[in-house]
């Protein structure tokens, strides 16, 4: 069972690794790319069962209740656009590779609250350098022209967007950068108009670490 283990493991931090290449270097994982990697990793599935399953029916009906379970916590991170359609597949395809003989619902629950912890904290941060090393009188402008905007409104966008030059404007292809606002705002500090964006970190990074870390766990 152990070699089992090790196996999904190891094809599956090759599937991370190739996606984490791409999410830095592209901010884009091909759907072409996901495909492939779905058909190999249901050959192990596949070799799986035949190792160390005799009933196909309770089998199934697990891999599809585990694949339910993360298909449902990615599409919520999904909607509150943390995490992007590639991400959200990677999430997907990982539970339905690993192994079900340590799968359960308090491992699914922790890997997903532990990957939202992380990127909570990613955002402090951003938002800690936004309101120290950034120019707030742009968004001052901002929030001057959609008053409607709540506390807690203002904050998620501080955090979670970013000005960036017009002659920037190509990088805006929602990739790295999705463009939120026609509007250009003129910056005092840069003396450049600008406009707002969605900054799209690569969640791939925070996805290998938790699932190493509890797989590590696991393994120890």
């Amino acid at each position: 069972m152990i070699l089992n283990v090790c196996v999904c493991v190891f094809y599956s931090n090759i599937v991370l690794f190739y996606c984490l290449y791409r999410d830095i270097r592209f901010r884009i994982i091909p759907n072409k790319v996901l495909s492939g990697f779905f058909l190999i990793g249901s050959f192990l599935i596949f070799i799986e069962f035949l190792h160390f399953y005799n009933n196909i029916i309770i089998f199934m009906i697990v891999k599809i209740w585990f694949l339910f379970l993360a298909f449902f916590l990615s599409f919520l991170l999904f909607c509150l656009k943390i995490i992007g359609g590639s991400d959200g597949k990677l999430l997907t395809m990982l539970f339905l590779f690993n192994p079900i003989s340590y799968l359960n619902f308090q491992w699914l629950l922790l890997f997903f609250s532990i990957l939202l912890l992380l990127y909570l904290i990613m955002g402090i941060i951003s938002y800690l350098i936004t309101h120290n090393l950034t120019n707030m009188n742009v968004y001052e402008m901002f929030f001057s022209e959609n008053e409607n905007f709540s506390k807690m409104q203002k904050i998620f966008i501080e955090i979670f967007y970013k000005f960036i030059d017009f002659s920037q404007l190509n990088k805006s292809t929602g990739e790295k950068y999705l463009l939120k606002s026609l509007a250009l705002f003129y910056d005092n500090k840069t003396e450049k108009f600008q406009f707002l964006t969605q900054y799209r970190p690569p969640i791939v990074i925070l996805i290998f670490f938790v699932y190493n870390f509890l797989i590590f766990n696991y393994l120890c």
